[in-house]
């Protein structure tokens, strides 16, 4: 049919003018007529149409639904009107949404169609996504729920029957402080209120307690964040809970259990400084009245026996040591002070104090290389290790052998100290042996002294300050013990540990007083034995620490020596007393204690006493210290005494 036998009339303008899909097909499903809307959005012209039926154009899975319809329409006695939505195929074979609103009248259907695709795409994509978020709301765990600032529950998510029991349905309409343990509900109500108060987004966190349908005790966490739109409707909170009952019991028994180690931690501290103290105590007799003795003795045999007594009580009082700082790695209670240490200086300390040894047993100690690495260590703890290498190469060596320290940088800023010997050499098959504690790899039949101790405290030494310990050896050709420790590159700088002394004269020497505090009686006789040798001392004991505490505001002493673990008070308190009181406050104090533990060390001088001397003492040291103290008054007095003579002569 053509446009001009169609219609001429302004119903026919409309028609072949329209925007919209028109079409008229015959009862068969041909097309009859179509107007300029099918070329333009759909690419067909009429010819194209009616080369097959109406049906061709149709999406596959929309075909069923669409004859349906059609066969309604031709079946219709009269007009009858259809709405639906179908795919209809473009000519370029791409489908298009069209929403189609037809009338059959006898067996002839009129057709016209809108293109909604862009709407059915948007709605798709929203019910999709809506799909999705409800996937996800059925999916999570916690609560989820929507309230107004009356509390009132709007919305809820399948996670919070999960979490309190019971059905959606209780919950949706609700109060949202039903949940809520009736203890609790007065600081929740203040946490919701005070987010309606906020602006749009503002957020909240807090925990409340609650119970499950079945009676169960709950600790729930919640965060809310508010919620206000642009169309002037209330605000809502959305609220997501989560039941955290299992992490809170946990984190419960990981404080108690914290708790717990700390107090065994300061148990094992208290323990190992009593332990300290009173191992070294009656060896402070020993090995003190054995150096005066060796001052004093002059007859060979006499200073033999001594000199007996004095060794054994050095390798008692090593063997003490040892078993107590293995005691401390083991716990995890050892304290390390990390510094930079210049190496060089280290070394040759160290190699000083071990030369006489070297010397009695033949052997030489190579150490020329010069070089200026600083390490990251503790001093006290690094030199004790070197010395222990060094005595083991010395000891573990062969006639007229050899000991070899060099030191070089290695990779990742590390810097190697390596102690070579030109021993026997370790089997392999021991070497797995070689840091266990008491194991002498066998060497107990061999003669030289040893306690298997050395070596394991060594090693958890050097990994107590950061670094680590190796070995590498070869029968026959001896062994090379090694240290590396972090390198501190500004290594040129030197650190100076030696101090300087005043050497007076004993006859312009002015007299000094020093207060003795400690519990011990043979402690205080010794110190009073070693004090004869300075007689412009004048030595004042007490016993107790309140006591002493009064001596030294009554005396105003040079010094004062202190012990602390005292019978009434502890030397802390004590020491903290003296500081606070103006009378003793400048007084200098040396702490004289057999408590050796590093912390006690660290607690003391971090609190501001001159020296801190770990007995059994060391007789010629404490002198010096003693010297050293006094000295400065003791140089004005020679300065006063010397102007006094020019001025009477």
């Amino acid at each position: 049919m053509s446009r001009e036998s169609f219609d001429t009339s302004t119903l026919g303008e409309f028609f072949w003018n329209s925007t919209d899909l028109l079409s008229i097909l015959g009862s068969d499903g041909t097309w009859q007529i179509v107007n300029a809307a099918w070329p333009q959005q759909l690419g067909w012209s009429l010819e194209d149409l009616q080369s097959g039926p109406f049906i061709d154009l149709i999406h596959p899975d929309d075909v069923v639904a669409t004859v349906r319809e059609f066969d309604r329409l031709v079946a219709a006695p009269d007009a009858t009107l259809i709405g639906f939505r179908n795919r209809q195929r473009r000519r370029d074979g791409t489908y298009r949404w069209i929403e189609w609103s037809c009338q059959g009248r006898n067996g002839v259907v009129f057709s016209a169609g809108r293109d909604v695709t862009s709407q059915v795409e948007v709605q798709m994509d929203l019910a999709g996504s809506l799909e999705t978020k409800r996937a996800i709301l059925d999916a999570v765990v916690d609560s989820i729920i929507t309230i107004d600032e009356h509390f009132q529950v709007l919305d809820v998510s399948p996670g919070t029957a999960r979490i309190y029991g019971g059905s959606l349905e209780e919950r949706r309409g609700g109060n949202a402080l039903n949940t809520v343990l009736e203890e609790d509900r007065d600081y929740v109500a203040v946490e919701l209120r005070r987010l309606f108060r906020g602006e749009d987004g503002a957020l909240t966190s807090y925990r409340f307690r609650a119970r499950h349908v079945d009676g169960n005790m709950l600790t729930i966490e919640t965060r809310g964040r508010l919620v206000r739109d642009e169309a002037g409707h209330e605000p809502r909170a959305v609220l997501v809970s989560r039941d955290v009952t299992e992490a809170v019991a946990a984190e419960s028994v990981l404080k108690e259990a914290k708790e717990a180690a700390e107090r065994a931690n300061a148990a094992k501290s208290e323990f190992m400084s009593r332990t300290s103290h009173e191992l070294r105590t009656p060896l402070n007799s020993v090995l003190g009245f054995a150096q005066i003795l060796e001052m004093e003795l002059k007859s060979p045999d006499e200073l033999e026996m001594v000199g007996h007594i004095h060794n054994s009580g050095q390798y008692l009082l090593e063997l003490i040591n040892e078993v107590l700082d293995i005691s401390r790695i083991e716990s995890g209670n050892i304290s390390v002070m990390i510094e930079p240490i210049v190496l060089q200086e280290l070394e040759k300390e160290c190699v000083e104090l071990v030369t006489p040894q070297a010397n009695e047993l033949g052997v030489t100690i190579f150490s020329h290389s010069v070089y200026d690495f600083r390490v990251l260590a503790d001093q006290q703890r690094l030199k004790q290790v070197m010395l222990n290498l060094l005595s083991n190469a010395i000891k573990y060596n062969r006639p007229n052998g050899s000991v070899t320290i060099s030191c070089a940088a290695k990779a990742h800023s590390k810097v190697r100290l390596s102690v070579s010997d030109t021993g026997p050499g370790i089997n392999p098959d021991l070497l797995d042996r070689l840091f266990t504690p008491f194991d002498r790899l066998d060497a107990e039949t061999s003669g030289i002294e040893g306690t298997g101790l050395g070596l394991a405290l060594s090693k958890g030494l050097v990994e107590a300050i950061g670094g680590t310990l190796g070995v590498e050896s070869r029968v026959g050709s001896g062994s090379t013990f090694w240290i590396e420790l972090p390198n501190v590159e500004s290594s040129k700088a030197s650190i100076s540990r030696t101090a300087s002394t005043l050497a007076l004269d004993g006859t312009d020497a002015a007299a000094s007083t020093v207060l003795y505090i400690e519990d011990d009686v043979a402690n205080v006789q010794l110190v009073e034995r070693l004090l004869v040798q300075r007689p412009n001392i004048n030595l004042i004991t007490s016993l107790l620490g309140g006591m002493g505490i009064e001596l030294a505001q009554q005396y105003r002493p040079d010094l004062i020596l202190l012990d602390v673990h005292l019978t009434d008070l502890h030397g802390f308190e004590v020491l903290e007393r003296l500081q606070g009181d103006s009378r003793t406050i400048d007084i200098p104090v040396v702490v004289l204690s057999a408590d050796a533990t590093t912390w006690q060390r660290r607690r003391f001088r971090n609190a501001g006493v001159y020296d801190y001397l770990s007995k059994p003492l060391d007789l010629q040291q404490l002198l010096d210290i003693i010297d050293q103290h006094l000295g400065a008054g003791a140089a004005s007095q020679v300065i006063a005494n010397a102007l006094e003579r020019i001025t009477t002569s």
